[in-house]
Order: C-alpha cells, then sequence, then structure tokens
C-alpha cells in the first residue's frame, strides 16, 4: 500500500499534459477511437497508480473488446508513438514523441526528386509535411542517403502494402541507422542479409503451425538469434517444439523470451537445453532447500533458478553440499543469496564442490586457525583469530618454514610486550636471516613433540564456522 497517495476526487480534477507534436501532427489524421486510447493510457501513466490499469478497464471505457484494444495501441505503435513489448499480459509503453525533425527547416525545393519519389512508392497514402521533414532530418543529420532511404520505404512497402504507417518506416529507418546503415550499398547487403533468412523463418513458423507471412520483423528476430545469440537452427526448431510440449502460447515473441534466457544462462545445445528442463524439477527442490538453510522465501522461484542455482549445478555442486554451506552461511549472519553465491563461487575457484572437500577444506583451516589461536595465548592476546594473524601465520610457516615450536617458542619470549605480534615477527625474522631453521639453534635442551593427528568432524561451533567463512574472503574471485 502507497504511504501517500491522491484522493479519488483529487485525481478527478488532476490535468494530464498532452504534448503539442501529438494535437498538431498525429491527432488531425489518427482514428477516433485510437486518439481516445492514446489519451486514456496517458492518463493511466502520469497518474501513477496501477489501479484500473487494465485492459479489462479500457476495453469497458471505451466500449471495445480486449483485442480492438490491442489493436488500437497497435496503430500508435506503427506511427513510433507508444511500445506494445507483450501482449499476454498486455504492456504498452510509451515514447517520447520524435520532435527533433520540426526543429530544423528544410529547404524543401531541393527534395522534389525524392519527394516525388517518396509519394509514388506509398501510393495513395499521402505524406505530410512532418513526415518529410523526419526523412530530411534522417539525410541531413544522420547523413543517410537519398537512395538508401527510397530502397528501405520499397522494402518497407513490399512487407507491409501501401497501407503502412511512414512512421513505421522512420523507425525501421532509425533503427538501421543506428546499425550504422547509410548508403545505398549498406542497405542492399542489409536487405540481402534479411532476405537469406526467409526460407528458416518460414521453418520456424511452420513448426508454430503458423501459416502467416513472414515479417520484417521476424526477419529482425531471426537474424538476432543466429547472428547475435549464436543458436543453431536446429536448436531454435527445438525450442519450438518445447515450447508446444507445454502447452504455452507461442509466437514469436514468445520464443524470443525462451531464446533470450537459454542464451543469458549460456545454454547454447540441444542437450544443454534438454539438461536444463530435465533438471527445472530438482533445481526448484534445490532453490527451496538453500532458501530454508539461509532462513528467506521467494515465492517465485525462477529468476533464483535461473540466476544462481544453473550455476551452481554447472559448476557441479550437489544439493547435499548446498545445504551444508548454506546452514554455515546462516550461523555466520550471511543470509542473501549474492553473500552465499560468494561464497559457493570461492569455494569453486579452490576446486571445493562436494561435501568431503568442503569439510576437509574447513578442517584444515580450522586447525590452521586453532595453531594460530594457540600462538595468540602464548602471546598473552585474548582475541579471535583475524586475517592480518593468518597472513604472518603463513609467511612464518610457509614462506619462512618455521614449524610451529619454533613459532611458539618466539612467542613465549614476546610474551605481554607492548606491541607482541610486532616483536615476534622481529625474532622470527632475525632467525629467518641468520638462517636458524631448527629448534636446536634457536633452543637448546628442547625435544619437538610428536604431532597429533587430526580427524575431520563437523561438530564446529558457530565461532569457529564464522571464523572458517571470514577466511574465504581472502580468496579473489
Amino acid at each position: 500500500m502507497s504511504f501517500c497517495k491522491f484522493s479519488p476526487s483529487f485525481t478527478t480534477k488532476a490535468q494530464t499534459m498532452v504534448d503539442n507534436a501529438f494535437i498538431l501532427d498525429y491527432l488531425p489524421k489518427a482514428p477516433d477511437l485510437c486518439v481516445k486510447a492514446y489519451l486514456l493510457g496517458l492518463l493511466k501513466c502520469n497518474s501513477g497508480d496501477s489501479e484500473d490499469n487494465t485492459i479489462e478497464f479500457f476495453s469497458k471505457t471505451l466500449k471495445v473488446c480486449a483485442d480492438d484494444v490491442i489493436s488500437l495501441f497497435k496503430y500508435w505503435e506503427e506511427e513510433g508513438l507508444v511500445q506494445v513489448l507483450s501482449t499476454d499480459p498486455v504492456e504498452v509503453r510509451y515514447l517520447p514523441i520524435q520532435t527533433s525533425a520540426s526543429i530544423k527547416k528544410f529547404k524543401v525545393d531541393k527534395y522534389n526528386d525524392f519527394n516525388i519519389q517518396v509519394q509514388e512508392l506509398f501510393g495513395k497514402r499521402m505524406i505530410m509535411p512532418n513526415e518529410f521533414a523526419e526523412f530530411y532530418f534522417l539525410i541531413e543529420t544522420k547523413h543517410m542517403e537519398e537512395r538508401a532511404l527510397l530502397q528501405i520505404i520499397k522494402y518497407c512497402v513490399e512487407y507491409k502494402g501501401f497501407n503502412l504507417s511512414p512512421n513505421y518506416v522512420l523507425t525501421v529507418a532509425r533503427d538501421w541507422e543506428r546499425q550504422g546503415i547509410h548508403s545505398l550499398k549498406q542497405v542492399t547487403e542489409k536487405i540481402s542479409e534479411l532476405g537469406e533468412v526467409d526460407d528458416n523463418m518460414t521453418l520456424i513458423l511452420d513448426a508454430m503451425g503458423s501459416k502467416r507471412k513472414v515479417q520484417l520483423e521476424d526477419k529482425e528476430l531471426l537474424n538476432k538469434w543466429l547472428t547475435g545469440f549464436g543458436f543453431e537452427m536446429n536448436v531454435i526448431i527445438y525450442v519450438v517444439k518445447l515450447i508446444k510440449n507445454k502447452k504455452r502460447r507461442l509466437d514469436v515473441n514468445v520464443l524470443d523470451e525462451y531464446l533470450s534466457r537459454y542464451f543469458e544462462m549460456k545454454l547454447m545445445s540441444i542437450q544443454e537445453i534438454e539438461g536444463y528442463e530435465k533438471e527445472k524439477e530438482n533445481m526448484y527442490f534445490i532453490a527451496m532447500a538453500v532458501n530454508k538453510e539461509l532462513g528467506i522465501f521467494y515465492e517465485d522461484l525462477t529468476k533464483e533458478i535461473d540466476t544462481y542455482v544453473v550455476a551452481w549445478i554447472n559448476m557441479g555442486f550437489d544439493i547435499d553440499t548446498l545445504k551444508l554451506v548454506a546452514d554455515n552461511c546462516f550461523k555466520s549472519s550471511i543470509r542473501t543469496l549474492d553473500g552465499f553465491n560468494n561464497i559457493i563461487v570461492k569455494l569453486f575457484k579452490l576446486g571445493i564442490t562436494n561435501t568431503n572437500s568442503y569439510l576437509k577444506y574447513m578442517s584444515d583451516n580450522i586447525a590452521t586457525d586453532n595453531r594460530i589461536k594457540a600462538v595468540l595465548v602464548a602471546l598473552g592476546l585474548n582475541r579471535n583469530v583475524n586475517n592480518m594473524d593468518r597472513n604472518f601465520f603463513k609467511i612464518w610457516s610457509s614462506d619462512w618454514g618455521f614449524s610451529d615450536e619454533i613459532i611458539m617458542y618466539g612467542a613465549t619470549l614476546s610474551a605481554n610486550k607492548a606491541n607482541a605480534i610486532q616483536y615476534l615477527n622481529k625474532i622470527l625474522s632475525n632467525w629467518n636471516s641468520e638462517g636458524l631453521k631448527t629448534i636446536d639453534k634457536v633452543k637448546l635442551d628442547s625435544v619437538k613433540p610428536e604431532e597429533k593427528q587430526e580427524f575431520i568432524h563437523n561438530n564446529y561451533t558457530k565461532t569457529e564456522i564464522a571464523s572458517f567463512l571470514t577466511n574465504l574472503d581472502e580468496v579473489e574471485v
């Protein structure tokens, strides 16, 4: 519930701003119902209130069926004022009205031949001055060749027919211009590239059970799937059949959603996608189990599965290991998916993906922390082990090669000094520089104790587990 909101009476008396460009350039030639739909949608955009912002409300208010409401916004989509992002559920995004062309005054006489050719291509559909101005803007400001624009118009008319809106052509031209297409040669190459996908797109539509003609938008999508994403045709056809088997509504936009998601998850082959779909139920239980251990809850697990669980499974982790790590994270106050995932990624980099290797690594680290703790006690320091202590101990034992006995002997000599750790570092540094690497050379009449065998166990305290997981922060990802 919103903390603050307008009352219904306040909203009724409020105002909705309408761009002058809409009134002057678009309203005069738009069908009445289209204007009503646009203004009603603008009201809902400005109100910031989701109440009654539904297709049912639009249908009831405009006294038309739901499909007609979508058609009304499709009109504005062709005019370049909105984007129909989805038709099930319906989602419409309002776009800023293009006014850039109207700002600059063009010498229309220089475009007489161009104007005649444009009008001939559109047939009986009269081109308005503001629409011609948009073409001039592309030529003079974006440096598109006149012949390139004429070829784009011709190409769009062949696919949409003479009834298409000039704004549809302008949308295509602007999109291609953003792709760096400015010359007739580049336009011809683009059209040739799109032409090569006709047969493939027909195969996809046939697999969907659709008998409609291939549209320019279909070609752009297929180019995205094949070239942008890098999918093979057999993979795309497989995904079509997969969606059909799920008894879901199927169109090119739904197919694009599936392929985009698979691409984001790096699932590029039939085998990988098939494995993911088969494992999806198992991934659901994994997500539930991890969330339970972390003490969090999400009603919809789809995003969590796609973002995290797929990666964990691909790394080689099983549910038991993930539950164990999640339980340890909870005990260490790491209770978010991002925090847990950070630990998992670090473990993977260390080559630790199963319970045994995890427990062994934990045991080794905690055993090392216990050795360091003994040194701190000998120094007279009553505190927990920190990363500075671990770094020093690694240098003493691994880099300098001192045994625990030598380190402990040095600790007894440094006990209760003003800065015990600093004093111990000096002593050990001197012994290292003098080559005193045995206890005999630093201490007389002392026998080295036998090392005690440690066995792996899982009965650790919360402090020990927290200390262990904190130690992982030193692992770079």
